[in-house]
């Protein structure tokens, strides 16, 4: 009896679970470069990479849990300017995720 989880992605070829994560990737590297050069806007592009991963991808979430948590220690830091930067971020932080997901 196999007692794993099943893969929610199952229902999906394997070509095109490949095909969307190598276009998420894409564009996590054009997210990347536009939050390096003024140029090109990097938010759009990780908004859109994080649809094409969907909300069920396990990195993604992964992040998410880690900014959720960086914050976190943001909000309980000693120095006050940090605290401050952690309670003003936080609810960014929630649309900007809920933005992502889809929900």
């Amino acid at each position: 009896m196999n007692l794993r989880r099943k893969d929610r992605t199952s229902h999906m070829p394997a070509r095109q679970r490949t095909l969307r994560r190598s276009l998420a990737l894409l564009c996590v590297l054009l997210g990347v470069t536009g939050c390096i050069l003024p140029i090109i806007p990097g938010l759009p592009f990780f908004v859109v990479a994080a649809r094409l991963l969907g909300p069920r991808d396990r990195q993604l979430r992964r992040a998410i849990v880690g900014g959720r948590q960086a914050l976190r220690r943001l909000r309980t830091a000693r120095q006050p300017l940090l605290r401050r930067a952690g309670h003003q971020l936080t609810p960014h932080w929630r649309s900007f995720t809920r933005l992502m997901l889809g929900t």
